[in-house]
């Protein structure tokens, strides 16, 4: 999974706004991040698409989600990334559906079925997209795996 550096994601992140794409701020508990939303037009071949930008620690990040995706919804999907990248990190075995457990703690009982069923729609998605992508590697592939097949188990139950 590529690593960013610091002046790509400062560039990244200027190039969003001047793009004019909204900058939500979200609070999450003790969590304080923020994403761009932007127009499902940029990644057409994955539905419900989640951009992430993030390197080394003290780099910096930038996220960003489909316009398509529910607005109610947005703010766990990128939670997951916030989460799995900076405070878990991009070389910890499991990060993905760790940050997952961590990610539907804090979506509401009310949306949580609809949440997970929209998540298990992006997990496939996001699998068959990265497969044929050269940044994604087998390891990166299987984290996605664990993180579908949990979200399996739980609309199951």
């Amino acid at each position: 999974m590529q690593k960013f550096s610091k002046e790509d994601i400062d560039g990244t992140r200027n190039y969003f706004r001047g793009q004019g794409f909204e900058e939500v701020q979200v609070e999450l508990g003790n969590r304080r991040f923020s994403y761009f939303v932007m127009p499902q037009g940029l990644e057409p071949k994955l539905e419900d698409f989640v951009y992430r930008a993030t390197g080394e620690r003290g780099a910096g990040y930038v996220f960003g989600i489909s316009d398509n995706v529910r607005k109610d919804f947005r703010q766990y999907a990128v939670a997951h990334e916030y989460i799995e990248f900076t405070e878990i990190g991009m070389d910890t075995p499991d990060r993905c559906v760790k940050a997952l457990e961590e990610e539907l703690k804090l979506v509401p009982e009310e949306i949580k079925p609809e949440y997970i069923a929209m998540r298990r729609r992006f997990f496939k998605n996001l699998i068959d997209y990265c497969a044929l992508k050269p940044d994604y590697t087998q390891g990166d592939l299987e984290e996605f795996r664990k993180s579908l097949n949990r979200l399996d188990e739980l609309a199951e139950n």
